[in-house]
């Protein structure tokens, strides 16, 4: 099925003004309220948009080595200035701001936690670590913390792996969007400002102080495996990012739903088997029920940590993205609960209602699962309970690659004078 031009239309717009709440929006504090309602609403209308667009993945993997084609041989060169220009500024960000638990502790529990393992103590990654905040208590999912053995064990600084699944992230996006598209200058300009923004700017705060890079670069597989319709792949990808962050805990039953709903028994089966083997590897085998029932119960203490942080730094929620502003710091366990009940109930409504009037609307089926999982991240992220502006890019680059993939599907569009990779 093919998108309407004022879906297109639309698709785009609202992109653009995505990406600009997310990035130099953030400049003008006293239009943050508006910035933050604009955010969400936009993210809404791209899930919405994504119902009307194909993403069946159709890329062939031997157009990246197709050095004929002129177009291919761009692309390498500019992945290669793109690499080097990275590499320039993360290493600018390590001499600027070392690894110190008192700027950001996030990274320095990360380092201990890979410090014990490789050390033989996996069954100890989770014991509290004493010499951060008097001995605090790592709470962070093995997908998320696992991956940075690896800089651990190569003796060099965390932050090169953020840099590395960035790039990762960008050289899909480059082989998804094809370029001579006619729609493909605002989502170029888009990717454009979301990297140098983050490689650069000191607002988001994704290179030096965090390990959203990672994060962000399941996503972006989540994406990849949704448009290659392989239920295994999907269920994988899904693992990893729930076993990162929860903002994907509503979108999982709901897709249980949709493959009952169209009676897909097999896919549903796979789907379900292939998690509960992805939680058996990561999470119970090597680390035990008790490290994981801590982590159900974490949730609950959102509400004390929220309140420490409107009293230490109100500016997280004043100056920032998301809906916490207007709750304000006596109403953090009101927004606290709305948050799990939308988390949930949005996305199964979102379905429920997609599936009930496919027949009377064009909705793209290959479109469903991508426009569901989109909605329920800008839900997650719109209500949760510290927004932490870090925390945002997730759902930016969902778009990013769901929109290069559309585009590079649709050659309607594109100008055939050059022939594309």
């Amino acid at each position: 099925m093919k998108a309407t031009p004022q879906i297109r239309n639309l698709l785009i717009i609202a992109f653009l003004l995505e990406t600009l709440c997310v990035t130099y929006a953030l400049y003008l504090p006293a239009l943050a309220a508006y910035t933050s309602v604009l955010y969400t609403f936009s993210g809404l209308t791209i899930g919405v948009a994504f119902l009307y667009t194909n993403q069946t993945l159709s890329a062939k993997p031997r157009a990246v080595f197709s050095f004929q084609a002129p177009l291919t041989r761009y692309k390498w060169l500019l992945m290669g200035i793109v690499l080097v220009t990275m590499y320039h500024f993360t290493a600018k960000w390590i001499d600027d701001a070392p690894l110190d638990f008192h700027d950001a502790d996030m990274l320095p529990i990360i380092k201990t936690m890979c410090e014990r393992g490789l050390s033989g103590h996996w069954s100890k990654a989770y014991d509290r670590i004493p010499e951060i905040w008097n001995g605090i208590q790592p709470i962070y999912l093995p997908a998320m913390w696992l991956p940075f053995c690896l800089p651990v064990w190569l003796h060099t600084d965390l932050r090169w792996l953020t840099m590395l699944c960035l790039f990762t992230g960008f050289c899909i996006f480059l082989w998804r969007v094809h370029p001579l598209h006619r729609k493909a200058v605002p989502v170029l300009l888009c990717a454009f400002l979301l990297f140098w923004w983050l490689f650069t700017d000191d607002k988001p705060g994704v290179i030096p102080y965090t390990e959203e890079g990672l994060v962000i670069l399941y996503y972006i597989l989540l994406v990849l495996a949704i448009q290659s319709r392989k239920v295994w792949l999907i269920a994988v990808c899904s693992s990893l990012c729930v076993l990162s962050r929860y903002a994907l805990i509503g979108w999982l039953p709901t897709m249980l739903f949709y493959y009952i709903y169209r009676k897909e028994w097999k896919q549903l089966l796979v789907f379900s088997a292939t998690g509960v083997a992805c939680f058996l590897v990561l999470v119970l085998l090597p680390f035990g029920w008790e490290n994981f029932a801590k982590h159900i119960a974490l949730p609950a203490e959102y509400i004390g940590f929220a309140a420490r942080v409107w009293h230490d730094a109100p500016h997280f929620f004043k100056e920032g993205l998301g809906w916490a502003r207007f709750f304000g710091s006596l109403r953090i366990t009101t927004l606290h609960y709305l948050l799990i009940c939308l988390s949930f109930l949005v996305p199964l409504a979102a379905m429920i209602l997609t599936l009930r009037l496919q027949k009377r609307y064009p909705f793209s089926t290959e479109g469903i699962p991508l426009a569901i999982l989109k909605i329920s991240l800008v839900i997650f992220y719109s209500f949760i309970d510290v927004p932490y502006l870090y925390l945002f890019y997730t759902s930016s680059f969902v778009s990013l690659i769901g929109i290069a993939s559309w585009l590079a599907m649709n050659r309607a569009d594109v100008d055939t004078a050059e022939p594309a990779a």
